[in-house]
C-alpha cells in the first residue's frame, strides 16, 4: 500500500487552455492529481474516500495544449483512517511549437519526447475513508503493509 504508484496519462486537448498561447492552469494538475487519488484510494482500501485537501502544492514547469502529461501518486502514511499522499506532474511529450511547416518540412503534428521528462508540479493531500467504508487492499501489490487495526 504504502509507495504503491498509480499514474494516469493524459495529453492536454484544447479545451484544457485556459490562457494565452495554450497555457493551460495549474488547477488542471490538481484536478487530474484528484482522479489519481481516487484509484489510489479504491486500490488501497475499496471506498473512493474523500478528498481532505492539499497539504503543499507547487508548480515548476508550464504545461500546454499539445503536452503529454503522466499524473503519479502514491500513499506515504497511513493512519486509521486517513491517508497521506504525494502527487508529481510529469511531461513526457509536447508538440513542437509550428504555426505553418518549418523549412524541414515538420507538420504542425511534429512531437518530441522530452528525455528526461519534466516535472511541471508536485503537491501532498490527505484523504479519508471511514472505518466502516473500509474493504482492505483491492489488488495484491497493494498488502506490502499491514492495514492499522480497524
Amino acid at each position: 500500500m504504502i509507495g504503491n504508484k498509480v499514474v494516469h496519462h493524459v495529453m492536454m486537448s484544447a479545451k484544457d487552455g485556459h490562457y494565452i498561447d495554450g497555457l493551460v492552469n495549474g488547477a488542471r494538475s490538481a484536478d487530474l492529481w484528484g482522479d489519481v487519488a481516487t484509484e489510489l484510494m479504491v486500490l488501497a482500501d475499496g471506498d473512493i474516500g474523500l478528498f481532505l485537501g492539499y497539504k503543499t502544492m507547487k508548480f515548476t514547469a508550464p504545461v500546454y495544449v499539445g503536452d503529454f502529461m503522466e499524473y503519479h501518486g502514491w500513499i506515504e502514511k497511513v493512519g486509521n483512517q486517513s491517508y497521506t499522499c504525494r502527487f508529481e506532474a510529469w511531461k513526457v511529450a509536447t508538440m513542437l511549437d509550428r504555426t505553418d511547416e518549418d523549412a524541414t518540412g515538420a507538420a504542425q503534428t511534429a512531437a518530441t519526447a522530452c528525455v528526461p521528462p519534466i516535472l511541471c508540479g508536485e503537491a501532498t493531500g490527505s484523504l479519508f475513508i471511514s472505518r466502516k467504508n473500509q474493504r482492505g487492499p483491492q489488488r495484491d501489490d497493494f498488502n506490502d503493509v499491514v492495514h492499522p487495526e480497524k
